[in-house]
């Protein structure tokens, strides 16, 4: 093999992977068109860090390594910005509110009695949440982005990911019979 660095390495192994990269991006994504994207992302961080010599290891079984390490890096960065985009929105309070009347213009007595119990049942259940999980159920219920709960709260992203997804699961448990009623 040519010696690291150099353009010549960069092809033989362009010319070796470049199939079997894109089977494996096809086997995670399940889409060979996402697959090649994400091949096309990862050969050109491999060549700029060939550039940087940020290579962790010269020989070919190293540099294989680092391109899949790349690869699968570059594909869970793309879940991850495709589930920030379609699963973070923040809820506007008129148009829950608008839920609850069901359309009504002024409430009833029923429907002011059902609201207190829901909220009171909604507030005991919050209560019940560990204070981290809390915390980043409020942010998440104000709009506040992943990123932002990761720095307020002074936690890694997928923490709090993990605490979301818990406290969300506990207030499901919680609040399921009050659904039932309804």
């Amino acid at each position: 093999m040519p010696e690291p660095g150099t353009s010549e390495v960069f092809e033989v192994l362009y010319r070796r992977h470049r199939q079997p990269l894109v089977g494996y991006l096809t086997r995670l994504s399940r889409c060979r068109s996402q697959a090649e994207d994400l091949a096309q992302f990862a050969w050109l961080k491999l060549l700029d860090a060939m550039r940087r010599n940020a290579v962790p290891a010269a020989d070919e079984s190293g540099l294989r390594a680092y391109l899949y390490a790349i690869a699968r890096n570059t594909f869970l960065d793309e879940c991850t910005r495709r589930h920030d985009a379609t699963r973070t929105r923040p809820i506007d309070p008129v148009s829950i509110e608008a839920l609850l009347t069901d359309g009504e213009a002024v409430p009833g007595p029923d429907q002011d009695l059902q609201r207190s119990q829901s909220a009171a049942a909604l507030s005991r259940a919050l209560d019940d949440l560990p204070e981290e999980q809390r915390a980043v159920i409020l942010m998440w219920c104000a709009g506040t982005s992943i990123e932002v709960m990761a720095a307020r709260s002074a936690a890694p992203r997928d923490t709090v990911l993990s605490r979301k997804k818990y406290a969300l699961a506990h207030l499901r448990r919680r609040l399921a019979p009050l659904a039932c009623a309804l």
